[in-house]
């Protein structure tokens, strides 16, 4: 049984409950297909994450099934930042934080989001992996182990048998092309 997006504004108990059974397995789903390294309860803190946005959100929805794409959405993104934060690490950028010790941003509040701006993210993703497909397959291979896989350019030599120096410049000429193509194309923000 669904929920009905006026019951959950009306603040009925049942339909709360019903709501999270489906919000949680909806963010647990996406955990465990896009990021099945990462243990149950980092999957558990982004589900309990993501619902609090989308609870924030309810007041404005027009319907439960906006509620279950914007859960999905906030999901994806959070573990993006979390792999950000890895990558980040490990390319030496600086020291892994944890939440609570965050300050608070200028970006918009993702609660405050309408889904098509998530749609308007999806598409810029989509436009990022089809200017990858154009660069050299050299060059695209480094820049996806280094920014999607979040190896260290040192892993990426020793796992395809490349010299330490070279990675550095494929990642900067593979990103100068993606520059490149995303500018040409009126991509680039």
């Amino acid at each position: 049984m669904d929920v009905e997006i006026e019951q959950l504004k009306a603040g009925d108990r049942n339909a709360w409950d019903r709501a999270y059974a489906i919000l949680k397995a909806i963010s647990l789903s996406v955990c465990c297909s896009t990021a099945p390294d990462l243990n149950h309860h980092a999957h558990e803190d982004v589900a309990i994450e993501a619902i609090t946005q989308v609870v924030k959100y309810v007041k404005t929805a027009s319907s439960f099934e906006e509620c279950k794409k914007l859960v999905s959405t906030i999901s994806k993104n959070r573990l993006l930042d979390i792999f950000r934060q890895r990558s980040t690490l490990k390319h030496g950028g600086g020291k892994l934080v944890e939440p609570e010790d965050t300050e608070v941003s200028n970006a918009p509040d993702q609660s405050q989001q309408q889904p098509d701006v998530a749609v308007i993210h999806g598409e810029r993703a989509a436009m990022v992996r089809e200017a990858l497909r154009q660069i050299s397959e050299q060059y695209r291979k480094v820049v996806e182990e280094s920014y999607f896989n979040g190896l260290t350019q040192q892993e990426i030599a020793d796992k395809h048998g490349l010299k330490i120096g070279s990675i550095g410049v494929y990642l900067q000429r593979g990103l100068e092309a993606l520059h490149k193509i995303l500018k040409k194309d009126e991509l680039l923000l």
